[in-house]
């Protein structure tokens, strides 16, 4: 040890008397440390001072971790280190004082997140912690005065002063006097200029303890901030801290207005408000957003939010388009309660209804909105789905016209039949840009090519459409990447849960019944008008023996290969596939409104025989003309019996779009070049057509009202059944002839304050609906003078309406369409309100029993069930998947008493299960509920935290890392990215990118022991790997350029 002393002190006084060598050599008494070479850097002379000094005084402007680090364990050998901070601001408040305090925390929490990016285990700063806790090393902010000194003062050890003779005059220290500051660059890097301070050095010491006593002590400060990155963090901190990220990157930071002047945002529950966010945040990236939440959960305020917001904060011209039904009803009804003064006052807002786009009187307001409009929210937006549609084509071109929009598009059910309702109305904003979505993230060069991939998918999985999988379909759009960015979705199930953890008692939902199947025969209703139906399906050519259709509508389909004769180039494919479609939709059609009632099928049966007499007319020269004289005299009396029911029941024009009989019907090709068609043989098939319906029409004739089986059982069923009695009930049908012979039938048999509306009725529809379900529509029924307890609708009422003073509603048939039956029953089951549900119960003490319960009725033939099934497999060329919708596994209708696992699926899908993501964000509100101040304290953590926990059967490395996104204005951010989490195996290269499965690896409690036995070895050997997954994948996708890096936030091991 005295050796080791004695070589130590000789090499110290080597150095001493090197200094004074060449400082004499220079004839000056300076010596200048520079940071110019490896020998004349800060750090090297005051890693040399520090072997025999006891103490040392430095007065620095930044204060950062790796000026101490840079000492390595030699500013260990000193007894005490004192620091004071300058403060270079002029004014001296207190407000300024602790702003540059925290500026200097800031400086320092910064210094330590860099100094981990390549110590990723901080080592050495343990010894710092411990060194401030017991008073080694002292901090000070000097405040009294404009501070602006860089000088590092040290105090020579007595037994190393001791050593040195009088004579050489060794001063008790030796100071650095310049421009470094105390951090890595300026004791290492920076060209600096600082000089030796000896003989003086007395003063300076003098002087550094007036400004030492002057100052404010801040070492409890800097000591939290260099602990927050040294502590040994829980798996719990680290768990609660990846899901903060993961879900914060999701959300839009809140504004002083939303919180203070908006009207409509302190009505919103905290769900509605994640989602009013998530909108404006996928807006602002996309152009286009889609709120998709379940019926009845409230998006029709989410959309007030963003009205309120781009009309009054923004000040941008926005406009709103609605269903007719729902403009009066809901949304200006809304808007005038919490916002009325941007209907009545000089704001840049404009409402329309869906129709109002085609409609020739608004042409010029179309043009204007084209031009003008910002903004543009769609209500039921789905209704925009069919690219082929004139409607479509309209709002295509008008959002492509312009200044540049955002669409905001709210409905519960985006895709109808197939996934490319979804793809068209994105289109609606990306213009038909096909690689729209080929930056970051998601890299999708085409987006048509991705659409077919969904459907092909769906298709290999089921051999079906949307419609008929909904179950499997919504496996797949959930999965998907795209739908994730752009929608937002959240499951009837996840919103009560997120509801009750708000508000706990005061949220009601109706407890939905299982659907309560009505028996009935059509046997017994149609008599023999079934078999002549059934047995039409099963034609053969009396010649060929060959199949036949039920009908060959050979005016609707005169491009079919058996018609036509002219040159196969004049063909347009677009119009004979039209017209293909056309003919198999017709078929259906009088299937379905075979199984409806007598009046639907009457009506389709004889508008089609009108429209094949009129084609048998204007040809008749080029068939056999005795042959249809013939025909016509047989069918004289039918032929009467639809002239009549064509001017008793039928409108002349069908003007509402909505009208539940498609324009189709009439759609026939008018002007036929007889050179290039087979008339005779269209003549010939017509008749054979003709005939059929003749038939049918004959037994719709002898109908008698009396034996409908169907309407005898909904009349038992509002009379008897101990669940309607007494209440509001709601009936639907498809079609408007079924709903008009509903209404006239229960009329006639006593029924009263029974009202029915479809898509032609006239009058105010929000005075019936208020009529019917008062309460929920800012009414009483006091308020009313004929209230409505029967309410018989088509769904024209399906959608966007509060119902909910009914809690029972009857199917009248089988909708072949579980996405509408969605929408029905919606109406009644809906999110209801504490208040409103007291005064209703007040008022009508006689709803009280069952009042929690939501009932439905659904008709359903079962005998004949199987047959009709088989027939629509047989028109439509596809299996029917709905029957689980509606009770039936393998064609057996369930009763009471059976399994009602297939019943349950309906009420799953509807329900909507909550998905793994929304499991993952009820898991999240729950940690922010128990860690309320979270976000504020989440900024004085480290950049980077790490822990470990134990996982034996899935040991591996947790990563959350922040990745670049290009913003709208072309930069990329920076600590604002998108969050990631990766999971990688141990003893396996492959990189997991599975948030759930990699959620439920991670998820633990503050109990969770900490348990880490990674070396920084093999801790940098995994995260080389996942880093260069990364680079490979999503960095490559995005194109980022040089300089643009990920970010790793947490990691964890499971060991």
């Amino acid at each position: 040890m005295r050796l080791f002393l004695d070589h130590k002190t000789h090499r110290i006084k080597l150095a001493y008397r090197k200094r004074e060598e060449v400082a004499k050599m220079e004839h000056q008494s300076l010596y200048v440390i520079d940071n110019s070479s490896e020998d004349q850097t800060v750090k090297k002379y005051l890693t040399e001072w520090c072997q025999v000094s006891k103490q040392m005084d430095v007065a620095t402007g930044y204060l950062e971790i790796g000026g101490l680090l840079d000492l390595d364990q030699s500013w260990q050998k000193l007894d005490k280190i004192r620091i004071i901070l300058g403060n270079e601001m002029t004014k001296r408040t207190r407000n300024v004082i602790d702003s540059v305090v925290t500026a200097m925390l800031t400086r320092l929490k910064d210094s330590v997140d860099d100094e981990q990016e390549h110590n990723e285990f901080l080592i050495g700063v343990h010894a710092i912690v411990e060194a401030m806790k017991s008073g080694k090393i002292e901090c000070r902010v000097y405040d009294t005065h404009r501070f602006h000194a860089k000088a590092y003062i040290t105090y020579f050890r007595d037994d190393y002063k001791n050593r040195f003779i009088s004579s050489m005059n060794l001063p008790d220290g030796y100071a650095l006097v310049g421009s470094s500051n105390f951090t890595h660059a300026g004791l290492t890097r920076n060209i600096e200029l600082n000089v030796q301070v000896g003989n003086e050095v007395a003063e300076l010491q003098r002087w550094y303890e007036e400004r030492w006593n002057e100052g404010t002590d801040i070492t409890e400060s800097v000591l939290k901030v260099i602990e927050m990155h040294s502590k040994e963090y829980s798996p719990y901190d680290v768990y609660l801290r990846s899901m903060f990220e993961l879900f914060k990157s999701r959300e839009e930071t809140i504004s002083e207005w939303e919180n203070h002047e908006s009207v409509v945002y302190k009505t919103l529950s905290q769900y509605q408000k994640d989602g009013y966010k998530s909108l404006v945040q996928i807006a602002n990236h996309y152009s286009g957003a889609f709120l998709c939440d379940g019926v009845g959960l409230g998006k029709t305020f989410v959309g007030m939010m963003l009205i309120e917001r781009f009309v009054k904060k923004e000040r941008k011209n926005v406009v709103l388009i609605v269903p007719a039904s729902a403009r009066v009803s809901v949304w200006e009804t809304t808007i005038k309660k919490y916002i009325p003064e941007i209907l009545e006052g000089f704001f840049p807002f404009k409402i329309i209804n869906h129709s109002d786009i085609l409609l020739e009187k608004n042409e010029n307001l179309m043009l204007q909105i084209a031009e003008q409009a910002e903004i543009c929210i769609i209500d039921e937006a789905h209704h925009f789905r069919n690219r082929s549609s004139n409607r479509y084509r309209k709002l295509f071109e008008m959002m492509g016209t312009g200044c540049q929009k955002q669409m905001f598009m709210l409905t519960a059910t985006p895709i109808n039949n197939s996934f490319l309702d979804l793809q068209h109305l994105i289109e609606l904003f990306t213009h038909r840009q096909d690689d729209y979505f080929a930056s970051a993230p998601l890299g999708i060069h085409s987006l048509s090519g991705h659409f077919k991939r969904m459907e092909s998918k769906l298709s290999a999985m089921t051999g079906t459409n949307v419609s008929d999988s909904m179950d499997i379909s919504k496996d797949i759009f959930r999965a998907d990447l795209l739908v994730n960015e752009l929608v937002v979705q959240r499951s009837r199930a996840y919103v009560k849960r997120s509801l009750s953890n708000e508000e706990g008692e005061k949220v009601l939902f109706s407890q939905r019944q299982a659907p309560i199947v009505v028996n009935y025969s059509l046997r017994k209703s149609y008599g023999k008008l079934i078999d002549h139906f059934v047995d039409s399906f099963y034609r053969k050519d009396k010649r060929t023996g060959k199949s036949l259709p039920i009908l060959a509508l050979a005016v609707y389909s005169p491009y079919e290969e058996s018609y036509y004769i002219g040159d196969p180039a004049k063909i347009d494919d677009m119009v004979s596939g039209r017209q293909q479609q056309i003919v198999n939709l017709i078929r259906q059609l009088l299937l379905k409104r075979f199984e409806s009632s007598i009046e639907a099928f009457a009506e389709t049966c004889i508008r089609i025989y009108a429209r094949l007499r009129k084609f048998l007319n204007d040809y008749q020269d080029y068939g056999n003309k005795k042959q249809i004289d013939r025909l016509m005299n047989i069918q004289f009396d039918v032929s009467e019996y639809v002239d009549r029911f064509i001017i008793e029941n039928i409108d002349t024009s069908v003007e509402d779009l909505e009208d539940d009989l498609p324009k189709y019907v009439w759609e026939t090709e008018e002007h036929i070049n007889v050179e290039d068609f087979d008339i005779r043989a269209m003549i010939d098939d017509t008749i054979l057509d003709m005939e059929v319906l003749a038939e049918f029409i004959e037994d719709i004739m002898e109908f008698d009202s009396s034996n409908d089986d169907k309407i005898r059982e909904l009349k038992r069923i509002l009379r008897e059944d101990p669940h309607v009695v007494g209440k509001k009930v709601i009936i639907f049908s498809e079609y408007r002839a079924t709903a008009k012979y509903i209404y006239r039938e229960l009329v006639k048999d006593g029924f009263e304050k029974i009202e029915e509306t479809d898509g032609q009725s006239k009058g105010n529809r929000y005075d019936l609906v208020q009529r019917f379900a008062p309460y929920y529509n800012d009414k009483t029924s006091d308020d009313i003078e004929d209230e409505i307890n029967i309410l018989i609708a088509t769904d024209v009422l399906a959608e966007g309406l509060n119902l909910q003073d009914a809690s029972c509603l009857i199917n009248y048939e089988l909708h072949w369409n579980p996405v509408r039956l969605m929408q029905r029953v919606g109406r009644v089951d809906r999110r209801r309100n504490f208040q409103i549900e007291e005064k209703l119960l007040a008022d009508h003490p006689e709803y009280r029993v069952d009042r929690e319960k939501a009932f439905y009725w659904n008709f359903l033939p079962p005998v004949e069930l199987e047959k009709l099934l088989s027939l629509y497999e047989t028109v439509s060329k596809k299996t029917l998947r709905i029957s689980k919708t509606f009770g039936i596994e393998g064609k057996k209708l369930l009763t009471p008493d059976d399994d009602y696992e297939a019943l349950k699926e309906f009420n799953s899908q509807y329900e909507g299960e909550t998905s793994s993501d929304e499991e993952m964000a009820l898991a999240y509100q729950d940690l922010m509920a128990e860690n309320l101040k979270y976000d504020d304290m989440v900024s004085s953590l480290p950049k980077k935290m790490h822990s470990g926990k134990e996982m034996p059967d899935n040991s591996g490395f947790f990563f959350c890392y922040e990745l670049p996104t290009k913003r709208t204005d072309g930069k990329w951010t920076e600590g604002d990215g998108l969050y990631r989490w990766y999971f990688i195996k141990d003893g396996s290269d492959q990189v997991s990118e599975q948030v759930y499965d990699i959620w439920k690896l991670i998820q633990c409690t503050p109990d969770t022991n900490r348990v880490l036995v990674t070396t920084e070895e093999l801790f940098a050997e995994r995260r080389k790997i996942v880093e260069s997954y990364i680079k490979k994948s999503y960095m490559r996708a995005i194109q980022a350029p040089l300089g643009i890096k990920i970010r790793l936030v947490t990691w964890m091991q499971l060991c």
